[in-house]
Protein backbone atom coordinates (compact mmCIF):
# COMPACT_ATOMS: atom_id res chain seq x y z
CA UNK A 1 0.00 0.00 0.00
CA UNK A 2 1.18 3.64 -0.48
CA UNK A 3 0.73 4.51 2.57
CA UNK A 4 -2.32 6.85 2.28
CA UNK A 5 -0.08 9.01 -0.43
CA UNK A 6 -2.10 12.34 -0.22
CA UNK A 7 -2.75 13.86 -3.91
CA UNK A 8 -4.68 17.36 -3.19
CA UNK A 9 -6.17 19.20 -0.36
CA UNK A 10 -8.58 21.76 -0.89
CA UNK A 11 -7.59 24.99 -0.18
CA UNK A 12 -9.72 25.07 2.97
CA UNK A 13 -8.92 21.49 4.09
CA UNK A 14 -12.55 20.56 3.87
CA UNK A 15 -11.87 17.66 0.98
CA UNK A 16 -8.21 15.78 0.86
CA UNK A 17 -7.64 12.85 -1.88
CA UNK A 18 -5.40 10.27 -0.98
CA UNK A 19 -3.91 7.19 -3.39
CA UNK A 20 -4.70 3.74 -1.39
CA UNK A 21 -2.71 1.77 -3.73
CA UNK A 22 -1.69 1.83 -7.41
CA UNK A 23 -5.21 1.89 -9.13
CA UNK A 24 -7.15 3.26 -6.06
CA UNK A 25 -7.63 6.87 -4.76
CA UNK A 26 -10.41 8.01 -2.57
CA UNK A 27 -11.84 12.04 -2.18
CA UNK A 28 -12.50 12.23 1.74
CA UNK A 29 -15.07 15.36 2.52
CA UNK A 30 -15.16 16.39 6.19
CA UNK A 31 -18.95 17.05 5.26
CA UNK A 32 -21.08 15.46 2.87
CA UNK A 33 -22.35 18.63 0.97
CA UNK A 34 -23.01 16.50 -2.24
CA UNK A 35 -25.08 12.94 -0.54
CA UNK A 36 -22.12 10.47 -1.10
CA UNK A 37 -24.19 8.69 1.81
CA UNK A 38 -21.20 6.48 3.14
CA UNK A 39 -20.31 8.99 5.80
CA UNK A 40 -20.67 7.19 9.54
CA UNK A 41 -20.37 8.61 12.95
CA UNK A 42 -16.51 8.10 13.10
CA UNK A 43 -15.26 8.15 9.31
CA UNK A 44 -16.26 10.99 6.83
CA UNK A 45 -18.08 10.54 3.30
CA UNK A 46 -15.90 9.71 0.62
CA UNK A 47 -15.50 9.15 -3.30
CA UNK A 48 -14.04 6.53 -4.94
CA UNK A 49 -11.15 6.95 -8.36
CA UNK A 50 -10.47 3.85 -9.57
CA UNK A 51 -7.68 3.94 -12.58
CA UNK A 52 -7.77 1.42 -15.35
CA UNK A 53 -7.15 0.29 -19.03
CA UNK A 54 -10.13 1.88 -21.60
CA UNK A 55 -10.68 -2.12 -21.91
CA UNK A 56 -11.40 -2.72 -18.73
CA UNK A 57 -14.10 -0.14 -18.19
CA UNK A 58 -16.65 -1.32 -19.15
CA UNK A 59 -16.31 -5.46 -17.04
CA UNK A 60 -15.39 -2.47 -13.93
CA UNK A 61 -18.81 -0.58 -14.16
CA UNK A 62 -20.79 -4.13 -14.59
CA UNK A 63 -18.66 -5.47 -11.36
CA UNK A 64 -19.00 -1.96 -9.35
CA UNK A 65 -22.81 -2.14 -10.00
CA UNK A 66 -23.46 -6.11 -9.46
CA UNK A 67 -21.44 -6.99 -6.92
CA UNK A 68 -20.32 -3.61 -5.59
CA UNK A 69 -23.65 -1.97 -5.34
CA UNK A 70 -22.40 0.93 -6.65
CA UNK A 71 -24.96 2.47 -9.39
CA UNK A 72 -23.34 5.74 -10.00
CA UNK A 73 -20.30 5.43 -12.07
CA UNK A 74 -18.85 8.34 -14.22
CA UNK A 75 -16.25 7.51 -16.50
CA UNK A 76 -13.16 10.40 -17.32
CA UNK A 77 -10.01 11.28 -18.47
CA UNK A 78 -7.47 10.67 -15.20
CA UNK A 79 -7.23 13.46 -12.75
CA UNK A 80 -6.03 12.09 -9.51
CA UNK A 81 -4.69 8.23 -11.03
CA UNK A 82 -2.12 9.87 -14.72
CA UNK A 83 -0.64 6.64 -15.15
CA UNK A 84 -3.62 4.60 -16.52
CA UNK A 85 -6.07 5.51 -19.44
CA UNK A 86 -9.20 6.48 -17.82
CA UNK A 87 -10.50 7.04 -14.38
CA UNK A 88 -13.98 5.72 -13.35
CA UNK A 89 -15.53 7.95 -10.53
CA UNK A 90 -17.30 5.69 -8.42
CA UNK A 91 -20.48 7.69 -5.49
CA UNK A 92 -22.00 5.68 -2.79
CA UNK A 93 -19.57 2.63 -2.15
CA UNK A 94 -19.36 1.58 1.41
CA UNK A 95 -15.94 1.61 3.21
CA UNK A 96 -16.37 -2.34 5.15
CA UNK A 97 -17.70 -5.25 2.66
CA UNK A 98 -20.62 -7.15 4.39
CA UNK A 99 -22.99 -9.89 3.47
CA UNK A 100 -24.65 -7.36 0.90
CA UNK A 101 -22.24 -5.89 -1.14
CA UNK A 102 -17.90 -5.87 -1.64
CA UNK A 103 -16.75 -2.71 0.12
CA UNK A 104 -13.75 -0.14 -0.36
CA UNK A 105 -11.26 -2.71 1.78
CA UNK A 106 -12.35 -5.73 -0.73
CA UNK A 107 -11.67 -3.34 -3.58
CA UNK A 108 -8.12 -1.86 -2.51
CA UNK A 109 -7.17 -5.71 -1.45
CA UNK A 110 -7.83 -6.84 -5.04
CA UNK A 111 -6.41 -4.16 -6.89
CA UNK A 112 -3.44 -4.56 -4.96
CA UNK A 113 -2.89 -8.22 -5.88
CA UNK A 114 -3.61 -7.76 -9.70
CA UNK A 115 -0.36 -5.35 -9.28
CA UNK A 116 1.15 -7.28 -6.97
CA UNK A 117 3.29 -9.34 -9.83
CA UNK A 118 2.96 -12.37 -9.08
CA UNK A 119 0.39 -15.63 -9.79
CA UNK A 120 -2.42 -16.88 -8.29
CA UNK A 121 -0.70 -19.38 -5.78
CA UNK A 122 1.97 -16.92 -5.20
CA UNK A 123 -0.47 -14.64 -3.89
CA UNK A 124 -2.04 -17.33 -1.84
CA UNK A 125 1.43 -18.29 -0.30
CA UNK A 126 1.46 -15.22 0.59
CA UNK A 127 -1.83 -13.97 2.30
CA UNK A 128 -2.32 -16.63 3.47
CA UNK A 129 0.93 -19.54 3.90
CA UNK A 130 -1.61 -22.12 1.81
CA UNK A 131 1.32 -23.82 -0.33
CA UNK A 132 -0.66 -26.19 -3.23
CA UNK A 133 0.49 -29.55 -3.52
CA UNK A 134 1.39 -31.04 -6.59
Amino acid sequence: MLNDAVLKISPNGSFKVSQLCESVAICESSKDPHGWGNATETEPAFMVYLGCQKDEVAGYVKTLNTFYRCYWCEVRKPKYLKKFEAEIKIRGMQRYSDSHSFGLDYLVESEESKHFGCDYDEYNYYTTGYIPRW
